[in-house]
């Protein structure tokens, strides 16, 4: 009985560390954002991100056995941008808007969201 559970419990374990990388960026004057899941490596998911975002932006939000989302209220004089993060894009994308929101921002829309 003892071997049956050890086995278990090496598979659970290993199960956990199996979940992808995930990481956002956003260019916080143009509003522009891109999030990347597909890999276990932190430093190649980032480039990732950044690669799609595209020029001037920077990472916002990485995780691992998450979800985050970006949401931001862009008008003619600025930007204000927040990261909220959950079990689902759904609260995640929540979480953020509360933040956006608490930060002065009007119009606060999710700009990415993503899960492992």
């Amino acid at each position: 009985m003892r071997c049956w559970f050890a086995a278990i419990s090496i598979v659970l374990a290993s199960a956990g560390a199996c979940r992808a990388q995930i990481a956002i960026a956003l260019n916080p004057t143009t509003g522009k954002a891109a999030g990347y899941n597909g890999s276990w490596d932190a430093e190649a998911v980032k480039r990732q991100a950044l690669s799609m975002c595209g020029p001037d932006c920077r990472i916002v939000a990485t995780g691992k056995g998450t979800c985050a989302a970006v949401v931001e209220s862009i008008s003619t004089g600025g930007s204000v941008w927040a990261v909220g993060y959950g079990t689902t894009i759904q609260t995640a994308s929540q979480n953020g808007w509360h933040e956006c929101r608490r930060r002065g921002g009007v119009s606060c829309n999710t700009a990415v969201a993503l899960c492992d």
